[in-house]
Formats: C-alpha cells, structure tokens, sequence
C-alpha cells in the first residue's frame, strides 16, 4: 500500500483546500497541495509526479468543474482525478463520471477520506452512499447500436463477468477476494484481462462498460470502504 498519497486541489478559492486540510490526520498519509486555479496546474503536478490525484471543486462560481475534470483526464489520463462539491445527489455524479472523474468525494469531511483516496489511486470508483442506482440509470441508458462494446462483454468468461459484475456494485478489490475466496492478486489478474478484452484502461471504463451492457445488479455505496 502507498505510504503517501499526495493530493492536488484545484479550485478557485481555498474552501475546499481547508476543508480537507482540516478533515485529515496530522502527519498522515495524505498530503493536500494546491489549490492550483486551472487544468494546467493539476496536469503540471500528475505529469511531473509531483501528486498522484487531483480533486476537482464542483462549486466554483464560474461552472467550470466538469469541464476542467475532461481538461485534466484528457491529458492526464482516466482514474487520477476525483470531484468534489457540497451538492448531493446522482446528477452530480453522473455529470462527474460523464466529465471523467472516477467518483465524487462525500460532502461530508472526515478521516474516512484517507481510504477513499486509497481507492481512488487503486482505481476503484468513489461515489456518495446510495447513489449508484440511480446513478446507472442517469449516466448511462441502453446501449443501443453499441455493438463494439457488447461483443467484448460477451467474449468474458463467466468468472470474469463475476467480478466484473462484483466490481460493478463498487466492491473493492479485496472486497472481490474475499467474496470469490481467491487472492488480491487472482483478482488483479483477471481484471487485467478484463480490461485487455473490453479495450479500456481502468477499472472505472471497465465498470462503465458493465453498466451500459446490464452486468450492474447490487445497490451498495461506492464509498463504503467496507
């Protein structure tokens, strides 16, 4: 596990900076930089290693958030970024997830942020207590003609369409482990095939992928670390 997982905030003031300064342990594992103001600054910190996640303030005055997230991920890649606002609800974290993001921190500011982080860079999604239903209906309706996509579901085993299906409902790897009885790194390999056969690059994409083709079946909280 990451010693220490260094997070960048991007923002136009600095509520949301001491918000989560404040929330964390002192002399913990998390360390929050920034804020930096724009899309430039958070690239700047993920290509020169200088963080390992962004989080991106939904609230700005100037309504730019989602579009800052496509900025960052565009460049920077899927799975590094997360959102963060203090309105609730499926339609924040399905204008997030459809920007990019790989979850919405709660609005809630506490230690438990320090797992979530950790998910996050594990590339499990992150998303507010009860709203993955109505979130999978939100961001993503029946994929009509996504005949692409529903072939490379279709070509899963049917223990890769398992976890797959497990990770749909938010589950953490471990988690995944524990309910099939194999190892972390069993899990880790299949989803390494997972993703090599539905051509995507993380497990938040591959999730997407079972949400549109009915491989999300269980109602659990993303941000439930369990």
């Amino acid at each position: 596990m990451r010693d220490r997982i260094r997070v960048m905030v991007v923002e136009s003031g600095r509520r949301l900076t001491r918000e989560l300064g404040d929330a964390l342990p002192v002399r913990g594992p998390v360390a929050v930089l920034g804020p930096v103001a724009d899309a430039a600054g958070a690239i700047d910190a993920l290509t020169r290693g200088l963080a390992e996640l962004v989080v991106v303030d939904l609230d700005r005055a100037d309504g730019r958030g989602e579009s800052l997230i496509s900025s960052i991920t565009d460049i920077a890649g899927r799975g590094r970024v997360l959102a963060a606002s203090t309105r609730g609800g499926p339609g924040v974290a399905a204008d997030a997830l459809t920007a990019g993001a790989s979850g919405v921190l709660p609005a809630e500011r506490d230690r438990s942020l320090v797992e979530l982080f950790r998910r996050a860079l594990a590339g499990e999604l992150v998303l507010p207590a009860d709203d993955l239903p109505s979130l999978v209906e939100r961001i993503l309706a029946p994929a009509d003609g996504d005949r692409q996509g529903a072939d490379a579901v279709g070509a899963l085993t049917s223990r890769e369409r398992e976890i797959l299906r497990t990770l749909a409902t938010g589950a953490s790897t471990f988690e995944v482990a524990e309910a099939f009885g194999i190892s972390p790194l069993t899990v880790q390999s299949h989803v390494k095939s997972i993703l090599a056969k539905l051509g995507v690059h993380s497990k938040v994409e591959a999730v997407r992928l079972a949400w549109r083709h009915g491989l999300a079946t269980a109602a659990r909280s993303a941000s439930d670390p369990g």
